[in-house]
């Protein structure tokens, strides 16, 4: 007849059981000795015993040349009192940690609204790149013809140029600005004002 195998659980709760019901003191060899008669195999008697005492459900003295163990019904009451007074200020460290986490989140929100500035930057700004965008066609069309022509596109061409460079210097500004004062990063503000993977000065 195969023996059936016994769970770590198990053999915890036969060891401790020993000590529950006797209240007694004893030696490793006694602990083994008990506990293989319990039906806990004697060679994992000392690694059982051994970790309950690092659960601080078994109790250990050395005394003299030997270690003593001993465990009390009270001691396991006590540790589960232990267990559940860490789970819960576990639980409320937590929940003022979520509670911390969705003031921040509302105070993002707050910088997320549309400004009238905000989308009137970003408006010129799109107004000045097609601008710069016609020039350059019409520029592209009369190369071979009258140069005073050429040249007076090309001069509006470059202030047009400059003044879309400007609007995206105001952009940055005011990115940064939000991300220095803030703490926001950059991608939340690239988010928040509408800024594409794209986005960069007229070349």
């Amino acid at each position: 007849m195969v023996r059936k195998s016994v769970s770590l659980q198990e053999k915890r709760e036969r060891i401790l059981r020993i000590y529950h019901e006797s209240k007694e003191v004893f030696n490793l060899k006694e602990v083994e000795k008990m506990g293989s008669k319990a039906g806990v195999v004697l060679q994992t008697v000392k690694d059982v015993n051994q970790a309950l005492v690092d659960d601080t459900l078994v109790d250990c003295d050395k005394i003299g040349s030997g270690n003593y163990f001993w465990s009390f019904p009270s001691k396991l009451s006590q540790s589960r009192k232990r267990k559940f007074n860490e789970l819960q200020q576990r639980r409320q460290n937590l929940n003022e940690k979520l509670i911390r986490v969705k003031k921040n989140i509302e105070q993002q929100k707050a910088l997320r609204p549309e400004s009238e500035e905000r989308v009137l930057k970003l408006r010129r700004l799109e107004e000045q790149k097609a601008r710069v965008q016609t020039l350059r066609t019409k520029v592209q069309c009369l190369a071979e013809n009258d140069p005073a022509i050429l040249e007076e596109l090309e001069r509006k061409s470059c202030v047009a140029k400059e003044g879309s460079d400007r609007w995206t210097d105001n952009v940055y500004t005011l990115k940064s600005w939000v991300v220095n004062k803030r703490g926001v990063e950059g991608r939340e503000v690239d988010k928040w004002l509408g800024i594409k993977d794209d986005f960069d000065y007229v070349e």
